[in-house]
């Protein structure tokens, strides 16, 4: 017996409804898969949560966790959670969480290491920038148009940090100016730099500013950054994926951050 059976049901039309993006709304988000299901209710973030018998009965500890933080949650068909789902394989659990995007000067306000995505049009690309970001200690990501990072593709990718770190959506000039705000200084990304990713003193505080997939980062908004570095090809590759490029910087200013304060590359709680 389901709480749920009909593929017409209400709730799976505003699930279905959520992972389109000219429908979603401006606070809600649909989650996908136990990972990132996980992260939305120990965040708050959970409203509903969908199960199928199966999974429910395989992740009774995350449906109990849900409960005592106040979502609403129910079993269902296994053909009503593929019709909420957005992706192939949600592994039976599909949640409907607020977590609303941040301000860009909300989200750089106290960084220290941040980044800016501009352009990147593959919501998997952004999602592992998120998760990166989090992975790394960075305070903070800001994305200048490209893919939602609150699409379903983009929040599964990210593996459940959309939870863990400020995220933020803006204009370049809105990000310029919050990063200017904060002191951090903006650091392109680019395959001509003169500089090398490691050549920089990443102890200073810095945005780690990343182009798109097929073009890199536009003139004007190279342009508008403090500094430029790049990461080298020593292959026969033309470039990096730019979410691979987003960790080889973040992991250098790890790397720099922990020799000269060692407490800094401590996992956090």
């Amino acid at each position: 017996m389901v709480d749920l059976a009909s593929v017409r049901n209400p709730a799976v039309t505003d699930a279905r409804r959520l992972a389109r993006q000219r429908e979603r709304d401006a606070d809600r988000l649909l989650v996908e898969a136990p990972g990132p299901v996980t992260s939305a209710v120990a965040a708050g973030a959970c409203v509903d949560l969908y199960a199928t018998p199966e999974a429910a009965h395989r992740h009774e500890r995350l449906l109990t966790d849900a409960r005592s933080a106040g979502a609403r949650v129910r079993t269902v068909a296994p053909e009503a959670l593929e019709a909420m789902a957005a992706t192939r394989t949600p592994q039976g659990v599909v949640a409907v969480a607020r977590w609303p995007l941040a301000e860009p000067g909300e989200a750089l306000s106290q960084a220290t290491l941040a980044v800016v995505a501009v352009g990147c049009a593959d919501p998997g690309n952004v999602g592992t920038l998120v998760r990166t970001a989090d992975a790394a200690g960075a305070d903070a990501v800001v994305a200048v148009g490209g893919a939602d990072p609150r699409g379903p593709k983009a929040v599964r990718a990210s593996a459940g940090s959309l939870f863990h770190l400020p995220v933020a959506d803006a204009t370049w000039d809105d990000a310029a100016r919050a990063a200017a705000e904060a002191d951090l200084a903006l650091v392109a990304t680019r395959a001509d730099a003169v500089t090398t990713h490691h050549q920089r003193d990443w102890t200073r505080p810095a945005a780690v500013v990343l182009g798109g997939e097929a073009h890199g980062l536009a003139a004007e908004i190279s342009a508008g950054c403090d500094e430029a570095v790049g990461v080298p090809i020593v292959g026969r590759a033309e470039s990096l994926n730019v979410a691979v490029t987003g960790a080889v910087v973040l992991y250098e200013a790890v790397r720099q951050r922990a020799a000269s304060a060692p407490g800094l590359a401590e996992r956090r709680p």
